[in-house]
């Protein structure tokens, strides 16, 4: 008779140590308390998952209660005693359990993910994003933004780690930030090169970063509009007044970003947006035939537009 995968066993949590390998690094104060609260009332009502490991237990599932277990002086806790996986498979089980929960921080998580495929690679397997993708059975968006963070200076990665310890309604620097902030420098490298020759990648990252945390830029989706910018000749600017105000943004402490989209593109984006709806409207207007009836409000408006576009135009 084969033996099965799992037994559930009463277990001392003296014997149990906690899994290196959880993705999960960040427990914060608030959360556990209120964890511990609930376990001291009604006890651990979902079993730990646990492997045998050298006459004691590792940790599959579960740190959270076991930690408040152990806080409590529990003297058992009930846990599924699994065989014991390889180092690949540990790492890929705690994904697997994990990939559904929404409380994993971005930076352990992507940490996590760089040594599967540093696993992976050292077996000659594929470690391609929609390869982790599916070995770990999160979303190739997710992979890809875990990525995304291992290329961060290893700085930002301490800084992410330290920012995750708070409680996120505390969490000021995030790990969007930084995708934000990476996004608008690719934008720059791809359509306005030249205003990377007298900066480098870092010191521009830095400046953007510096002007977040001083509140100059007090939103991480503006670093979209610096996007913007750099595709300045797309939208119709001219690109040659976009490559100074790059530079003065990375160089003028006070300078935003606000203000360097409305001193170069913000006129060329609103007019070809008009364009865009002036079009629209001449489409609509086209499927009317001669004569037609307008009621009377429709008409007015009409007649404000008419005078509008003469004014303008004038």
């Amino acid at each position: 008779m084969p033996r099965p995968t799992s037994t559930l066993e009463e277990l001392n949590p003296d014997k149990i140590d906690r899994n290196p390998d959880n993705p999960r690094l960040i427990f914060r104060e608030d959360e556990m308390n209120q964890l511990l609260e609930s376990i001291r009332k009604v006890g651990i009502k979902v079993p730990l998952s646990v492997y045998q490991k050298n006459g004691r237990y590792a940790l599959i599932d579960g740190e959270r209660r076991w930690r408040c277990a152990k806080k409590l002086n529990l003297r058992l806790v009930p846990a599924h005693v699994q065989p014991r996986p390889t180092p690949l498979e540990n790492l890929l089980m705690m994904f697997n359990i994990h990939n559904v929960r929404v409380d994993w921080d971005p930076m352990p998580m992507a940490l996590k993910l760089g040594e599967i495929r540093a696993m992976l690679a050292a077996k000659g397997e594929p470690t391609e994003p929609k390869a982790l993708a599916a070995v770990t059975g999160m979303r190739l968006a997710t992979v890809k933004r875990g990525f995304e963070l291992l290329d961060l200076p290893r700085k930002y990665q301490k800084l992410l780690l330290k920012e995750a310890e708070k409680p996120r309604s505390e969490q000021k620097i995030t790990a969007d930030l930084f995708l934000e902030i990476y996004k608008s420098l690719h934008a720059i490298e791809r359509h306005l090169p030249e205003a990377l020759k007298d900066i480098s990648k870092p010191k521009y990252v830095d400046a953007m970063v510096k002007k977040y945390r001083q509140g100059v830029i007090d939103n991480v989706v503006a670093y979209r509009e610096v996007s913007k910018i750099a595709r300045a000749e797309l939208a119709g600017a001219d690109r040659r007044a976009a490559v100074p105000t790059i530079l003065r943004l990375v160089n003028e402490r006070t300078y935003s970003i606000k203000q360097a989209y409305q001193d170069t593109v913000q006129a060329a984006y609103e007019q070809r947006d008009l364009l865009t709806k002036v079009r629209g409207l001449i489409e609509k207007l086209s499927g009317f035939g001669d004569g037609v009836h307008f009621d009377k409000e429709t008409r007015e408006a009409l007649e404000a537009l008419k005078s509008e576009i003469e004014r303008v135009l004038t």
